[in-house]
């Protein structure tokens, strides 16, 4: 995989983009990982039920990544309808085998432009690891972007690790510390970056696969 391959189309529409009131920011996969209530790897099928505010996506759930043990099967996903409020576009009748991160409302997935919607082919063997668990092991570390690269990376707190791309260019991942590492912290507890192992030891977040695996 190129490590400077741009993010895929509506991501990068999503993550560079402003419009009106959306206004997104890219995130380290880590954050994005981190901060989702769900996370799941799925095949959008094509448009689905529509509420007054929000469009609905019909989904063939591959895996689940993330999510409560508590969560229902999910056939449907949504997303605002108007594009300022950073509604998601479906720009095929089909798209497979994405990553998708969101956030739950009534037992619903619910996400916008500002979530994370990215090909799966598209990640490092890093990057997946990290999604299928290991991103898990430094949720209690924030990772803050350095965006004055013309001077030095403030020197970062504790529970902190510094992520820095180069030129300050956020508009994809690229390098070592987006495509091939986590921040974790260590048995001080201070967080560092390192590299995600092959053979690194998670536990699946949610055991219930079978409610959501492809049938």
């Amino acid at each position: 995989m190129d490590p400077s391959f741009l993010l895929a189309f509506p991501l990068l529409l999503a993550l560079s983009t402003p419009c009106n009131a959306c206004n997104c920011k890219i995130e380290h996969p880590q954050t994005y990982y981190c901060t989702s209530d769900i996370v799941i790897l799925a095949d959008i099928l094509g448009p689905g039920n529509n509420t007054i505010t929000r469009q609905g996506f019909r989904v063939n759930v591959i895996k689940v990544l993330k999510a409560p043990r508590s969560t229902p099967r999910i056939h449907d996903i949504y997303s605002p309808i108007s594009w300022k409020d950073c509604g998601y576009k479906l720009r095929t009748t089909q798209q497979s085998l994405l990553l998708i991160a969101g956030y739950l409302r009534g037992g619903t997935l619910r996400f916008t432009r500002c979530h994370l919607v990215y090909f799966w082919y598209r990640l490092t063997r890093e990057q997946k690891r990290g999604f299928e668990g290991a991103y898990r092991t430094g949720c209690k570390c924030a990772i803050q972007p350095c965006l004055l690269c013309w001077h030095d990376c403030p020197q970062p707190d504790l529970g902190e690790c510094v992520w820095k791309q180069k030129d300050c260019n956020y508009k994809i991942w690229e390098g070592n510390l987006s495509l091939y590492s986590m921040c974790v912290p260590t048995d001080t507890g201070v967080c560092k970056w390192t590299h995600i192992q092959k053979d690194y030891q998670y536990q699946a977040s949610t055991p219930a696969t079978s409610l959501f695996t492809r049938t």
